[in-house]
């Protein structure tokens, strides 16, 4: 028998209470920078090379703020059919905060017409936009608090929309 689950690693940027997020058809829905982990890089590397390709920021990996897991057979397959878990990170600009066109957009793999614009969204927006995975409590409780002990969560997890 053999098994598959991807590993991915992605960066919470945040300067001047906005964060980036890439957006998806319009405002359809948005997500977090980053992307799979590739043959001899770490879960920090594909953080600050994923960041880089879809936002062309420079950045440095900060601590651990979360790690998702994604099981298809529990989610009704709503993400595809493999498996995969994500390392969330804090993450700080070097330098310039201007976002670039991607080198590497970010492109959903259901719809391939769907290709990801990073924008600096404010923080007071987060809760009236969708966006995938739905951490806000999470998410909320960590700006709030500043806590970094990182936590554990499942998917599915439901916007309120």
């Amino acid at each position: 028998m053999s098994f598959h689950i991807r590993v991915s690693g992605r960066g919470i940027v945040i300067k001047d209470d906005k964060i980036i997020l890439n957006e998806f058809g319009n405002g359809e829905y948005f997500n977090i920078p980053g992307g799979a982990v590739e043959p001899g890089e770490t879960v920090k590397d594909a953080v600050v090379r994923e960041i880089q390709e879809e936002t062309g920021l420079d950045v440095t990996v900060g601590e651990l703020i979360y790690t998702l897991e994604y099981e298809p057979n529990k989610c009704d397959f709503m993400y595809g059919k493999v498996p995969h878990i994500s390392f969330v990170f804090r993450c700080y600009v070097n330098g310039d905060d201007t976002i670039k066109s991607p080198t590497i957009p970010d492109v959903n793999p259901d719809n391939p017409k769907l290709v990801g614009e990073p924008k600096w969204i404010p923080i007071s927006r987060l809760k009236d936009i969708n966006y995938i995975p739905y951490i806000h409590d999470q998410l909320m409780e960590y700006l709030e608090t500043n806590k970094f002990s990182p936590v554990f969560i499942e998917e599915p997890l439901v916007s309120n929309k």
